[in-house]
C-alpha cells in the first residue's frame, strides 16, 4: 500500500496504528487516505503547536480531511482536490468549484492547504497499471 501511495512503509504503519488503514480490508483506493495522512501529519496551523516528543493523536480537522479523501481512485476526476483548513476540509470535484472555495477561505482569512487528490489518484492508477504489466 505504501508503494501504491508513494509513501514510506513507516508512514503506512503509522497510518495503520492510527486507525487510518485497516489491513483486513485494504484496496487501491486506500492510497488516497494514506497520502492525505502523510501530508497532514506535519501541519501546524498558525497559533497552534504540538511538541514532537509527545505522542501524537489524530486531530479533528485531520480526521475529517482523511475521511473526505476516501474516494474511488478509478472514478475520481483528475481535477479533484481537498482544501484542508482548521475546521475540517472541503472536497472539490469539478473544476468550477475551486475558485469559490478558495475565495471563501480567503474571505474568512483562514489558512488552508490544498491536496491534489485527483492527481494522486491518477498516479496511483498508473502504479497499478505498471504492476499489472510487470
Amino acid at each position: 500500500m505504501a508503494q501504491l501511495a508513494g509513501v514510506t512503509a513507516k508512514i503506512a504503519y503509522a497510518a495503520r496504528d492510527g486507525g487510518v488503514l485497516h489491513p483486513g480490508v485494504l484496496g487501491a483506493s486506500d492510497a488516497l487516505p494514506l497520502r492525505t495522512f502523510d501530508a497532514l501529519r506535519r501541519i501546524s496551523w498558525p497559533g497552534t503547536s504540538h511538541a514532537r516528543n509527545l505522542p501524537r493523536h489524530m486531530r479533528l480537522w485531520e480526521s475529517r480531511a482523511i475521511e473526505q479523501s476516501r474516494l474511488d481512485i478509478e472514478a475520481v476526476d483528475r481535477r479533484a482536490g481537498l482544501y484542508v483548513h482548521q475546521a475540517g476540509a472541503v472536497l472539490v470535484v469539478g473544476a468550477s468549484r475551486h475558485a469559490p472555495v478558495v475565495l471563501e477561505l480567503l474571505a474568512k482569512d483562514a489558512p488552508f492547504l490544498y491536496l491534489p487528490l485527483g492527481a494522486w489518484a491518477h498516479e496511483a492508477r498508473q502504479r497499478v497499471e505498471h504492476v499489472g504489466q510487470g
